[in-house]
């Protein structure tokens, strides 16, 4: 009988120190837990501090989550939501930071949109806000296709134009484009072949006398229209 209480004794503490390791061990799995918790998220970036708060507190519900845990597919969809952004890093510093490097995307030009200003990024989104010191932004006018544009905008790169040589884009229903540069001269293009035009263009420009020239036509192909307020000259080549 003595026998049996002893061994009942024996059990009765192998059951007591199970518990105490099971509540060590929970213990100890909840300070590794909070030892990875993400406590900072860091952003660098270039962007308006405006814009960089409204960032932080999108980003402010993975605080406490897992570094090991989190997805970073679930922090590039919110970052891909701010259309400002052109590019971004995103780096776990373990074991409980995450730093997000943000860089902002060039604005090319702006148009209305419900009598409201919007801008167009170099990343080929529409941008509804935007705090910008830049007084030379040209105007687009008419139905806007950003991806027109931006093809627009590559070809008179690659033929020697700068954007801001511009101070308004035209673009009609036909898919052409009309542009006016800085000193109100208006140049039409045609539908197709724009390289062609531009490179034309660009000759003209540089080695044509351009006083008092108001419209430079180039729709027809192989014919340049040179028009004055009052004169109208062609030529053919």
């Amino acid at each position: 009988m003595l026998q049996l209480i002893d061994r009942g004794k024996i059990y009765l503490y192998l059951f007591l120190l199970l518990i105490l390791f099971s509540i060590h061990n929970v213990n100890s799995i909840n300070s590794i837990n909070n030892f990875f918790k993400i406590k900072k998220i860091i952003l660098k970036s270039s962007i308006e501090e405006n814009i960089n708060q409204e960032i932080s507190a999108s980003l402010d519900k993975f605080h406490n989550f897992n570094i090991f845990s989190i997805n970073p597919i679930e922090i590039r969809t919110i970052l891909d939501n701010f259309n400002i952004i052109s590019e971004y890093k995103i780096k776990k510093e373990y074991p409980s930071v995450i730093k997000i490097e943000l860089k902002k995307t060039n604005i090319l030009a702006y148009y209305f949109y419900d009598n409201k200003k919007t801008y167009v990024g170099e990343n080929g989104k529409i941008i509804k806000k935007e705090q910008t010191d830049k007084d030379d932004l040209p105007l687009i006018v008419g139905q806007v296709d950003i991806l027109k544009f931006l093809d627009l905008k590559k070809k008179l790169i690659n033929n020697g134009f700068k954007l801001n040589d511009f101070s308004k884009f035209y673009f009609f229903k036909s898919n052409r484009w009309d542009l006016m540069f800085k000193n109100k001269i208006i140049v039409k293009l045609p539908i197709d072949n724009l390289n062609v035009s531009l490179t034309l263009l660009k000759d003209i420009i540089e080695n044509s006398n351009l006083n008092d020239v108001k419209i430079i036509d180039l729709r027809i192909k192989k014919r340049v229209i040179l028009s004055w307020l009052k004169l109208l000259l062609q030529f053919q080549f």
